[in-house]
């Protein structure tokens, strides 16, 4: 018995000794300093990252810059592309430039003159022989003489210029393009276009068939200038199968306006 009460105050010391322990407060390192420094830190580069917020908003092509535009590598890189997606048509009706020609009214020459028929004056005399008197003939009257019409175009073709902005590509290009429309208001492909002028054709120019340009439609034809708002002067021609000239030459001036970066030209067939 003496052992047993000996062993339970052995264990009731024991606890009472774990219980002080216990209640002894845990000892917290000390993190101030790394606190401090990384307020320091971050109170350094605050202004760094200002800085280059501002550059960045001021030159938006700099190398820090993440999202920096790409205009000028798209410009270098662009090519049309011949999706119809957003195609072209133009909406006024085409008319005949045709000149008209004024053809006479037939006017009808009287052949024949009414003859009349004699009439007699009978007049018995002492002898018994009767005269005759005839009346007189009615003159016709003077007709007049037709009067030849204008002459007519003396090329198959002629053009209209209408300087518009070029939906298909936007501001960044510029360029002359249009339709060859024959006798029958139907496209006409295969027929040559010719441009030349100032830079980049050259007094040489280019030459083109009708129809390798179908965004604008089945004769559509298209010369590109560059990739922004031109200024210079132009001139367009249709060919024949033969190198002759069908058409007039068509002046294009363009001025570098946005607005009007594309001379669209349209020939129609007059006879």
């Amino acid at each position: 018995m003496a052992r047993r009460r000996f062993l339970k105050k052995q264990s009731k010391t024991e606890e009472v000794v774990d219980s002080e322990e216990s209640s002894e407060p845990a000892v917290v390192p000390d993190r101030s300093r790394l606190y401090n420094r990384l307020a320091g830190m971050f109170l350094i580069l605050a202004p760094l990252l200002f800085l280059c917020y501002l550059l960045i908003f001021m030159v938006p092509t700099l190398p820090i810059n993440p999202f920096r535009p790409h205009g000028e590598e798209a410009l270098a890189t662009f090519a049309p592309t011949p999706t119809l997606q957003s195609t072209y048509t133009p909406t006024r009706t085409p008319t005949s430039t045709s000149t008209p020609t004024t053809k006479p009214s037939p006017t009808f020459t009287r052949t024949s003159t009414a003859t009349p028929k004699p009439t007699l004056d009978f007049r018995t005399t002492i002898t018994g022989t009767a005269r005759a008197s005839f009346l007189a003939t009615r003159t016709p009257s003077p007709t007049a003489s037709p009067t030849s019409g204008p002459t007519q175009s003396p090329y198959q073709y002629t053009a209209e210029v209408q300087y518009q902005f070029a939906q298909l590509y936007g501001v960044n290009w510029s360029g002359i393009a249009g339709l060859v429309i024959g006798l029958d208001l139907k496209h006409q492909p295969g027929i040559g276009v010719k441009v030349w002028g100032d830079d980049p054709l050259g007094a040489e120019g280019q030459l083109l068939p009708s129809g390798t340009a179908p965004q604008y439609g089945p004769s559509g034809w298209q010369f590109t200038l560059g990739d922004r708002p031109v200024i210079g002067k132009y001139n367009v021609q249709l060919l024949g199968s033969n190198g002759e000239t069908i058409s007039p030459i068509v002046e294009i001036d363009l001025k570098g306006d946005p607005r009007a970066n594309l001379a669209y030209v349209i020939f129609r067939q007059n006879h």
